[in-house]
């Protein structure tokens, strides 16, 4: 019999999350069905997004998020017992899946490497800093760069294969320094996200018009399949042979899950902020 311990979403955010908006429950889980695994949560992460896209819950709702989990118990031959995978659980300890939506950990991830960095420099950051950086922007040698939240989980890893931009007053600021042309990625706007107020003006468009930028948001989850392994292999190469350098602030305790949360829109982390359970 396995419980898992899960953090909800006890009353909406407005402005900076409390400890008044999380809510922790434990639950009894069913035993397995044929086809599913019993998955135990290693490493959780805690991004931005999560301030913005937790509207769309509902009060009660499990906070949602990725983490390295553990198979514990399986009915599903193709995930035995001790296969680690990456999976969208959210916050728990514990979760069952169909093993559908999970994804294993490269075969060739070394032992030298963390677990932790499949939520962070070789996981969803580091593909959003890939994606905005070579695929958006397009960026070739001898452009240059700047990337603003260069402490950040994508910033510093952007800064290292090298562009990316997120939105508030500093952008704008910058904007009028750009170069005819310039490419402007944009996959957050953590400035903005716990303002209570009106929103920073923008850009002046005829800066925009007149030297005629490009300006994109995007999603890393636009990069599926073949593109999206090809970037994972390529992360973890870079990593491996040390010229990506990888930064984790990292928690001790699932319980810590809230102050995790609440710490990094705050800024407090270097790198990738992630929950060790």
């Amino acid at each position: 019999m396995v419980h898992a311990k899960s953090w909800t979403l006890k009353k909406h955010f407005e402005g900076y999350p409390t400890n008044s908006n999380f809510e922790l429950k434990i639950t009894e889980l069913p035993p397995l069905k044929n086809g599913e695994v019993l998955l135990e949560a290693l490493f959780l992460t805690v991004n931005p997004y999560m301030r913005v896209v937790a509207k769309r819950l509902k009060e009660g709702d499990t906070m949602m998020g990725q983490q390295v989990a553990r198979v514990v118990e399986s009915k599903n031959s193709a995930l035995p017992t001790g296969t680690i995978v990456v999976a969208f659980s959210g916050w728990t300890t514990h979760s069952i899946s169909d093993g559908k939506e999970l994804e294993k950990l490269p075969t060739e991830w070394p032992d030298t490497l963390p677990l932790s960095l499949a939520l962070g420099t070789v996981g969803m950051t580091g593909l959003t800093a890939y994606f905005g950086l070579l695929d958006i922007c397009g960026v070739k040698g001898g452009e240059t760069v700047m990337v603003n939240a260069a402490a950040g989980a994508v910033g510093s890893v952007v800064g290292q294969i090298a562009k990316l931009k997120v939105g508030g007053e500093f952008s704008n600021t910058v904007i009028c320094q750009m170069k005819k042309f310039g490419k402007i990625a944009i996959c957050g706007a953590m400035s903005t996200y716990n303002s209570t107020g009106p929103p920073p003006p923008g850009p002046p468009p005829e800066i925009i018009i007149f030297l005629e930028l490009r300006m994109e948001g995007f999603v890393v989850t636009r990069w599926q399949g073949d593109v999206r392994q090809k970037a994972l292999k390529d992360l973890l190469k870079w990593v491996s042979e040390g010229k990506i350098q990888y930064h984790e602030h990292i928690k001790e305790g699932f319980e810590n899950m809230p102050a995790a949360f609440m710490g990094m829109l705050k800024g407090e982390n270097l790198g990738k902020t992630i929950v060790k359970a």
